[in-house]
């Protein structure tokens, strides 16, 4: 499919999906070649007979969305949101729920693609922050759309790519070479429960989190009607006090009460 009718296209369909254009700019060359692919497979001529099929077809639907999904991840990304994390924000938790006579912080990576994200909290706790708070245990739920990404996260092997920002002695100590994979003693995936479901219903509004990673996706691709309705349910999730960590590029959309932004030009949050 040649890149104007593509744009075109995604600019007609994506926000009938409530997804918006503006986050798909940029990565619309891996969503295009899909949904080429997908006219081919179902034998159409073109991308007007496409969009013929999907008004007369509304479960197909649904296969566009799974098409645009998109998935960029590696440890360690973003590394100054990273360091943040680990030389004052999980600190500032962790200090809390002493006080409070907790032992448990609870985390959510929503959207946590392969686990890279998930894994990452998991060697900065044990290799920097747990020796610092031994009464507390970390727990993540990381979840995920794609069933396939849910299976290579349990698996939790990798490419160099994916765990070259990470500190060479980490890589040393947290896994073992295979080939050409790093794959993460199981010691360090026991915090993690990985759970299969859309970031929008993949939780249960009865656990509480003190930190969620919601990084490159609701505040990214999804309409802001989709971005409100999912910070109201955080309002829900997340303790007073707890910290919201967005990609690197994201903010919060404005009239969002109550939320504090960390430090200016991060994308930290601080529910008040």
């Amino acid at each position: 499919m040649k890149d104007e009718i593509c744009i075109h296209f995604l600019q007609w369909a994506l926000p009938q999906m409530q997804l918006r254009w503006q986050g798909f700019r940029r990565v619309r060359k891996q969503v295009c070649k899909r949904i080429g692919q997908r006219i081919s497979q179902l034998g159409l001529a073109d991308e007007a007979a496409y969009r013929d099929y999907l008004r007369s077809q509304a479960p197909e639907w649904q296969t566009l969305a799974a098409l645009c999904h998109v998935t960029i991840s590696r440890f360690y990304r973003d590394k100054i949101v990273f360091n943040q994390l680990v030389s004052e924000l999980i600190p500032r938790l962790c200090e809390e729920r002493q006080r409070q006579g907790e032992q448990c912080l609870h985390c959510w990576s929503a959207g946590c693609a392969r686990g890279e994200e998930a894994y990452s909290l998991v060697l900065l706790w044990y290799f920097v922050l747990q020796q610092h708070y031994p009464q507390i245990a970390l727990s993540i739920t990381a979840t995920e759309i794609e069933p396939i990404m849910i299976q290579q996260a349990r698996k939790a092997c990798y490419p160099f790519s994916s765990v070259k920002n990470l500190p060479a002695e980490w890589r040393q100590m947290a896994f073992t070479q295979s080939n050409s994979h790093y794959c993460l003693h199981p010691d360090y995936q026991r915090p993690v429960t990985f759970l299969l479901g859309d970031v929008e219903q993949a939780v249960s509004t009865q656990q509480s989190y003190q930190l969620v990673l919601c990084r490159n996706l609701v505040f990214t691709y999804f309409s802001l009607e989709r971005q409100l309705q999912f910070l109201y349910k955080l309002q829900y999730l997340l303790s007073a006090g707890g910290v919201l960590v967005l990609g690197a590029h994201e903010r919060l959309p404005e009239g969002s009460n109550g939320w504090r932004q960390w430090r200016q030009r991060l994308p930290i949050y601080i529910r008040e």
